[in-house]
């Protein structure tokens, strides 16, 4: 079986190719770029995609960069019929609790665990602004990603054999976003006390190690009873922000202390609504296919922190 990965070159896209290749499976890397040996494709052109599909003897599409529906829709019409599944990353930002974190949603928080059937976000375009960025913008695109219209689109193409994975926040080397450089820094820097906004201790989100994330991926492209499905991927052990400080503060053997502060009016932890939490039950995927985490959390922890480290 030969696979096709859109977005071979992001922070994800390294680790599924490996998770693909270490099951024996061909992998087309594709990219604009092309590179690290793999092929130079822009997924807005979708007749370039159909035809490295057909070339190839390509069975399976991952779709790592579904973001916008004039990006997204054209290449799955494209695509429809020509391949026996697609898998779609997308994103635990499609639920209720998002909108409502963000301070753009008015409905009550849902407590507990988000299932693949909790309520979806009410708006739309999550990240646009107003006025919105200017056509010529190299993020432009913000203003038009939303992942909802795009799972609709994928599981209404029954011939695509749909996979949707709504993705967690995902953590690791290489992440983007340095979802954990809050607490990394001040520990790697030999500092002995970490303040932290008392609600941002208690809050609570789903969170993923990047490379069990791409073996999930791997696995729902290739795992027979995956077709025309949602699943949520993330750590079982949802839990809060201060407990994520104890499993790094052990990883490093940091030794300091943790001190409450109410986070500055103008920090982007002020904005937030910390009431709504965004802890996705995972156990379905774990069902379906008898999956769990293949990375030990302390080496998820350690390569993290020193991946931190030798950022500036």
């Amino acid at each position: 079986m030969t696979v096709l990965l859109i977005g071979a070159t992001g922070f994800l896209g390294p680790h599924v190719v490996r998770a693909l290749q270490t099951r024996g499976r061909e992998v087309v890397a594709v990219s604009r770029s092309g590179e690290a040996g793999g092929v130079a494709a822009d997924r807005r052109d979708a007749a370039r995609i159909l035809a490295l599909v057909r070339e190839r003897r390509v069975s399976v599409v991952i779709d790592l960069l579904a973001y916008t529906e004039a990006d997204t829709i054209p290449l799955y019409d494209a695509l429809d019929g020509a391949v026996e599944r697609c898998v779609m990353a997308s994103s635990c930002d499609v639920y209720r609790n998002y909108e409502g974190v963000h301070r753009k949603g008015v409905a009550p928080p849902i407590d507990g665990l988000l299932a693949e059937d909790s309520p979806l976000r009410t708006t739309r375009y999550p990240y646009r602004l107003s006025p919105r960025r200017a056509a010529e913008a190299a993020d432009a695109w913000v203003d038009d990603y939303d992942k909802i219209p795009l799972e609709e689109a994928l599981l209404a193409r029954p011939r695509l054999g749909g996979v949707v994975l709504r993705l967690p926040m995902v953590f690791g080397d290489g992440d983007r976003q340095r979802r954990f450089r809050w607490l990394l820094r001040p520990m790697l820097a030999g500092e002995q006390r970490l303040s932290v906004d008392p609600a941002w201790a208690g809050w609570r989100s789903t969170y993923g190690y990047v490379a069990d994330v791409a073996d999930a991926l791997a696995v729902a492209a290739l795992h027979p009873v995956m077709a025309g499905r949602i699943f949520n991927l993330g750590r079982a052990d949802v839990t809060d922000h201060r407990d994520w400080i104890g499993r790094f503060a052990a990883a490093l053997d940091w030794r300091g202390e943790v001190a409450a502060a109410p986070a500055p009016s103008e920090s982007p932890i002020a904005a937030l609504d910390l009431r709504y939490t965004l802890s996705i039950d995972t156990r379905a995927f774990r069902k379906a296919c008898a999956w769990s985490e293949p990375t030990p959390l302390e080496e998820a922890l350690r390569a993290t922190a020193a991946d931190e480290r030798g950022r500036s």
